[in-house]
């Protein structure tokens, strides 16, 4: 029998929302600004700004005028900072990260598979490579070549996230990576082989006579080399 596999667990502690109740409000700010250190976010600071200004509002105001509505409108700040804080510790607590401890057995579950998050991450992981590899190119040319960006039919070991290099890739390429039709990948390589090379990626609708909508649909994987 294997002996069970250990693996971290990290929950939010508890104390979040027990202080601000136990002190009545006194120390509401605690759990607001210790998660807003550790998110390091500018929204969780901007929140823990505003429920820093009116906890100091509101016990300002409590008691400064008995007969008057000062002291109740400093109460209501005070009592809605305290709720606040509670409500802001348990949705946000969750959400960072807290020191997590070693629990013995087997890990909780994973969550189901979802088939339309995996298809947006991929969407996603492709924009980001293909923005990498342009900046690569714009910053150091010779390595983009030697990495063959652009050319997924030759061996490498970059991914460019499906970038296709127009002034070199042979037709049959554009075809498959880009959905051209033979037609339009000749066209494509007639400009090509009359200009040398194209300047921009407009040439392909101006000199190639790639049809504008095709051209939309395409230009976020086409890179000149």
């Amino acid at each position: 029998m294997q002996p069970p596999t250990p693996y971290l667990v990290s929950k939010p502690p508890k104390w979040l929302w027990i202080v601000p109740v136990a002190s009545v409000g006194f120390l509401a700010l605690v759990p607001v600004i210790t998660i807003a250190a550790k998110a390091r976010s500018a929204r969780t600071w901007l929140v823990a700004g505003a429920l820093s200004a009116a906890w100091l509002a509101g016990f300002a105001m409590i008691g400064s005028n008995e007969d008057g509505t000062t002291s109740d409108v400093g109460g209501f700040l005070f009592l809605g900072t305290l709720i606040t804080s509670v409500v802001f510790a348990l949705v946000m607590g969750p959400k960072v990260e807290w020191p997590g401890k070693v629990v013995y057995g087997a890990p909780p579950p994973s969550p189901p598979h979802d088939p339309n998050a995996a298809a947006v991450a991929s969407v996603e992981a492709g924009r980001r490579k293909r923005h990498e590899a342009r900046e690569l190119l714009q910053r150091d040319p010779m390595m983009a070549r030697d990495l063959r960006i652009g050319r997924p039919d030759l061996e490498r070991q970059y991914d460019d996230g499906g970038l296709i290099d127009v002034n070199s890739a042979p037709p049959e390429v554009m075809s498959h990576w880009l959905g051209l039709s033979p037609a339009e990948s000749a066209q494509v390589v007639d400009a090509r082989t009359q200009l040398g090379r194209f300047q921009h990626p407009d040439d392909l609708v101006n000199y190639a006579n790639l049809d504008p909508a095709t051209y939309d649909r395409v230009s976020d994987r086409i890179v000149l080399m």
